[in-house]
């Protein structure tokens, strides 16, 4: 159902197999805009760890971990309980009711078998996956304890070539595999890529504070979009790279190994030394984040100017525009690690998290547009001398902390996505003009 609802980190080629079934289907179509009303992005957050690694667990996550240790969708929903508010569970419990036999019929009956004999090819790798997994625990100096198990579960992607996404959930792995596909090394790496994320989130908060530190006391321009991408490029040297190379008996993978540029050739620029710190049971230190820093500079020395980088790790603030509605706006021109969105504005040159965050910031003017640009004039003395015109549709600047800010002037919500898919068209602010609009 997350697939058939284009939601963020689902398959594009399984939501069109999805669709190819089940477009023309009027009662399935109303069960996706039910699903889409849920809304599972809010999460439990600890405040006590740093702000840069946004320790957060979203209520989907907790719903998935207990998805795969239950036997049916009762037990699922008694499993639940206390997680979300009871009349949104069982909106969601009548929802997944309804669509589980669209999913038998289009999906599981021809699939069964074939994640079946997947999964008994997978299991011959166990001892070596759990060689790696010790072998990075101590690379991260995670504090994940071995007697917690991982669950690793694999949902089927009819086809045989296409896109496939994976994600890590507590200690839960949910690896889409394609069912007429038999690339089981892939699949092996991609799960060690997931159990990566798992270990880097279960860093003890000293651990965490350590490498925080590190990153912030770096006195290079880069430091702060080097960290937003550490946590990807890493897993990806790790799963895509290292564990692809130890399962392929030495060789390293000449394709791509992540599909977005960025991590792709961030990981590839860091492999170097993450092997050589595995090789040397190395845990990762100030040397291995500088270099991480350094090499991030040199692949990308015009990225702390362009738009999709600094949306990596991004904070929207808005007034009226709904949540979702600016998630799907947002993610169908970028992507993004941490996104967050605050609402309503009123005060806004007071927020704390404004002032004091380290993150890009979209600020969406969809109410009172001349007097919310005198207030923030307050906070960003760089446009202090713009005037409010009604023609104006973005300003786009790096402010004093060297953070990317970009002000929207929405005059109804229909308007946001065009805005977004300028910002997309233009790609970056130019390097000799650090206001842009």
């Amino acid at each position: 159902m997350e697939t058939a609802a284009k939601k963020q980190g689902t398959s594009l080629n399984y939501r069109q197999y999805i669709e190819s079934k089940l477009s023309n289907d009027k009662d399935f179509q109303k069960l996706i805009n039910d699903f889409k009303s849920l809304d599972f992005n809010d999460g439990i957050v600890r405040q006590d760890y740093p702000k840069g690694r946004n320790y957060r667990k979203s209520y989907l996550t907790l719903l998935i971990v207990q998805s795969l240790k239950s036997k049916d969708l009762n037990d699922f929903n008694e499993r639940i309980t206390g997680i979300l508010p009871v009349n949104e569970q069982m909106r969601m419990f009548d929802v997944l009711k309804n669509a589980q036999p669209y999913f038998r019929k289009c999906i599981w009956n021809d699939s069964e078998l074939k994640i079946k004999k997947q999964v008994a090819a997978l299991k011959k790798y166990q001892d070596l996956n759990s060689q790696m997994f010790l072998k990075f625990n101590k690379f991260y100096k995670s504090s994940w304890n071995q007697q917690i198990p991982f669950y690793v579960t694999l949902y089927p992607i009819p086809g045989k070539d296409g896109n496939t996404v994976s994600t890590p959930h507590g200690n839960a792995l949910c690896i889409g595999t394609l069912t007429d596909g038999n690339d089981i090394e892939g699949t092996l790496s991609v799960t060690m890529h997931e159990m990566c994320h798992i270990l880097y989130q279960e860093q003890s908060r000293e651990v965490q504070v350590e490498q925080e530190k590190y990153f912030n006391e770096n006195p290079s321009k880069y430091s702060k979009l080097a960290y937003s991408y550490f946590n990807e490029a890493v897993a990806t040297a790790l799963g895509n790279g290292y564990a692809w190379k130890v399962l392929k008996k030495g060789a390293l993978d000449k394709g791509e190994w992540y599909n977005n540029p960025t991590i792709n050739l961030f990981a590839k620029a860091i492999y170097p030394m993450t092997e050589k710190y595995l090789e040397k049971n190395k845990s990762i230190d100030k040397d291995f984040i500088d270099h991480a820093i350094k090499m991030f500079g040199e692949t990308f020395p015009d990225s702390i100017y362009e738009y999709a980088q600094n949306f990596n790790t991004i904070n929207i603030y808005t007034d009226d525009i709904d949540g979702n509605y600016i998630f799907d706006s947002f993610f169908e021109y970028f992507d993004a690690n941490n996104v967050g969105i605050s609402s309503p504005m009123k005060n806004i040159s007071q927020s704390p998290k404004l002032l004091e965050d380290n993150s890009s910031f979209i600020i969406i003017l969809d109410k009172l547009q001349k007097e919310y640009l005198e207030e923030l004039k307050t906070v960003f003395p760089e446009i202090k001398n713009i005037n409010y015109d009604q023609s104006t549709q973005n300003i786009s600047f790096l402010d004093a902390k060297n953070r990317m800010i970009v002000m929207l002037f929405i005059n109804k919500k229909e308007d946001l996505k065009a805005a977004i898919e300028k910002l997309s068209k233009y790609k970056k602010i130019e390097k000799n003009k650090r206001i842009q609009y």
